[in-house]
């Protein structure tokens, strides 16, 4: 576990895996580890502690790829996306990894494209509806609702987003491929004081209801069955007052590929509602499945 504190508010997260010490690679075999972008291909577990950190500007790029995993080829700005979560940075947490001893954290030469390894947080995307990048949210939630959800769906989608009287959170919860779902725990818990803490200074952090969107694959078999990019979010679908779901095969760079099981994966998306009171119920089903994995 890392234990190393700065000037920033760091929140404990996990150890990831290791090698052994002496299984050593020649230059160009870990080389080989790595595609062309600089991201880990390899079949081999790495030795990674993580941090949990409240948002800064050095966090933009970062933050702003995990945005585009999210939304894809959406018509939403992902930067002044990103701006934002930085500008609410008492509120949500992005996963860091953590510095050995005299690194300095602050270095002028990172701009944090490549430290940022997760963000959870949280959206009012009703204060905020007339921000250029919450707008497009919004109009992207009734398109989506329009062309791929059941009539009372539709219609709740276009009640909650145009009563202004009643606020809605919009949950972002990304991280990159093969960070375990364990991260997860320590970050929810973050969020819920950190809400509880707002609330208590009357910010604007009370939701009536909550959006998630959830990013999925099908299997395309007769079974139909949901697998979860990330794993914590499965038993979050029982909970929701209304979901639907939507293919974003024409979006990915890859729109299919095969799967341990057999057979091919689509990817999806899985937009979930929630009464806004019951995201601590949520916190609590989240941690039970990853410590039920």
């Amino acid at each position: 576990m890392c234990n190393k504190m700065s000037n920033k508010r760091n929140k404990e997260i996990q150890n990831d895996h290791s090698d052994s010490e002496e299984e050593q690679e020649s230059g160009s075999e870990r080389d080989s580890d790595f595609d062309s972008d600089g991201n880990f291909i390899g079949d081999k577990e790495l030795q990674a502690d993580f941090e949990g950190r409240n948002p800064e500007d050095c966090d933009f790029h970062g933050i702003k790829q995990l945005l585009r995993q999210l939304f894809l080829k959406s018509n939403v700005s992902v930067g002044a996306l990103a701006q934002t979560i930085i500008s609410q940075n008492y509120v949500g947490s992005v996963v860091k990894q953590c510095l050995d001893d005299g690194e300095d954290d602050d270095d002028d030469d990172d701009d944090g494209s490549n430290g940022v390894f997760g963000i959870t947080t949280v959206i009012n995307i009703t204060k905020r509806k007339d921000e250029p990048s919450v707008k497009q949210i919004r109009d992207l939630l009734i398109q989506l609702a329009d062309e791929n959800a059941d009539p009372n769906t539709k219609g709740l989608i276009n009640k909650i987003l145009t009563n202004d009287a009643e606020h809605v959170g919009l949950i972002i919860n990304e991280r990159i491929l093969n960070i375990p779902a364990a991260i997860s725990v320590p970050l929810f818990a973050s969020l819920q004081s950190e809400l509880d803490r707002a609330i208590k200074k009357n910010m604007p952090y009370q939701f009536r209801y909550l959006i998630w969107i959830c990013k999925t694959y099908n299997t395309g078999d007769q079974s139909t069955e949901t697998l979860f990019a990330n794993q914590e979010e499965k038993p979050l679908v029982n909970e929701a007052i209304a979901s639907f779901d939507v293919d974003v095969t024409e979006q990915s760079d890859i729109s299919q590929w095969d799967y341990d099981e057999g057979g091919a994966l689509t990817p999806c998306r899985k937009i979930l509602i929630f009464e806004g009171t019951k995201f601590n119920n949520l916190v609590r089903l989240i941690k039970e499945e990853v410590e039920g994995a």
